[in-house]
C-alpha cells in the first residue's frame, strides 16, 4: 500500500512539472492563441430570454448557439430548447464538429469523434 501512495505522488508530481516553453515552441505559440480574444463575437437576446450567439476565436473553434422558447404539451407553460454547434480543429489537424440541443426531449449530441451506444439485438 506504502508504495502504491509513493508510486502515485511521483506520478502526480511527474504530470505537474513545469514545461520549459523555449524549447516547445509549438505548445507555445498553442497557448498564445488560445490567449487572444474572439475575432469574431455576435449576441442576441430578447426580453423572454430567447437569444442567439456565435463567436470565433483565433485557433479556428467555432461555436454557434440558439436558446428559443416551445411551449409544453399542455400548453400552458414554455420551455427553452437550446441548439448548437462547435467545431475545432483539433491537435492531430482534423476538424470536430459537435451538434447538440437541449430541450423536452432531453439531451442529443452529435459527431462523428464521438462514441456510439452499441446496436441493440433483436429479441428473437
Amino acid at each position: 500500500m506504502k508504495s502504491f501512495i509513493i508510486l502515485s505522488a511521483l506520478v502526480a508530481v511527474a504530470i505537474c512539472a513545469p514545461v520549459d516553453l523555449e524549447t516547445d515552441v509549438e505548445l507555445a505559440q498553442l497557448i498564445a492563441r488560445r490567449r487572444l480574444p474572439a475575432l469574431e463575437h455576435e449576441e442576441i437576446h430578447d426580453e423572454f430570454g430567447q437569444y442567439a450567439l456565435r463567436y470565433v476565436t483565433a485557433e479556428g473553434t467555432v461555436v454557434s448557439e440558439r436558446g428559443r422558447l416551445v411551449p409544453t404539451a399542455d400548453g400552458k407553460d414554455y420551455v427553452l430548447v437550446i441548439e448548437g454547434e462547435v467545431s475545432f480543429i483539433g491537435d492531430d489537424g482534423k476538424l470536430y464538429v459537435t451538434k447538440f440541443s437541449a430541450g423536452i426531449d432531453g439531451v442529443k449530441m452529435e459527431g462523428d469523434h464521438l462514441p456510439k451506444a452499441p446496436e441493440p439485438e433483436p429479441i428473437a
